[in-house]
């Protein structure tokens, strides 16, 4: 009865993941940037999928206070080659769920221990290990995807800034942009506004 409960709750888990798994989501650090992508950007064009886990900004007083296509180019490189290495040696979805569905259940089984105290009954100390185990199981996978998609942002987003800061002062077109990070969703349409006017930015399919 357990195991299936178990099952059950960690499937839901995982369906609520897949249905936010977006840079839009609170589940933007598991967002890896595809292959169409990384077209976009070796095209010149801004990607929501390669820029998940940060925001570009210009300071106003640099560059006309424009985002330089060669900039943002780079930036986005830097991201999707921090998605690919830090995606390899974090925990993912599935990992993040279980760590955070096995003790938030073992947690819920200490309802027994109160209903044992409380009726005196090893029927109703079972029973209620049982009900507590189930009713903490899906809240702990889905605040283990949570905790875990917040990691895996802050990983991602740090290492694409910390690769923007190891040439953001070598070309004078650079000057002015700064990298942030972003843990937990972005709007619906993240452009930058500061981006350069040439700068193309797909349609999403419908």
């Amino acid at each position: 009865m357990i195991s299936e409960s178990i099952v059950r709750g960690l499937v839901l888990a995982a369906s609520t993941l897949l249905l936010g798994a977006c840079a839009t989501s609170p589940y933007n650090g598991y967002e890896n940037a595809p292959p169409g992508a990384r077209r976009v950007v070796e095209n010149g064009g801004y990607s929501e999928e390669a820029t998940a886990q940060i925001a570009i900004v210009q300071n106003p007083d640099f560059n006309g206070g424009k985002i330089s296509p060669e900039a943002l180019r780079k930036i986005q490189e830097y991201s999707i080659s921090c998605q690919g290495q830090i995606s390899a040696q974090l925990a993912g979805a599935g990992r993040s769920a279980l760590g955070g569905a096995i003790p938030y259940g073992l947690a819920g089984s200490g309802a027994g221990l109160g209903a044992s105290l409380a009726w005196g009954s090893a029927a109703s100390a079972a029973k209620y290990s049982t009900y507590g185990a189930v009713a903490y199981l899906l809240p702990g996978a889905v605040n283990g995807l949570v905790s875990g998609s917040y990691a895996l942002a802050s990983a991602k987003g740090s290492c694409t800034r910390d690769f923007w800061d190891d040439i953001s002062r070598s070309d004078p077109d650079f000057k002015g942009t700064h990298v942030e990070v972003v843990y937990a969703g972005k709007s619906a349409n993240s452009r930058p506004p500061a981006l350069d006017h040439s700068v193309t930015v797909p349609v999403p399919a419908n």
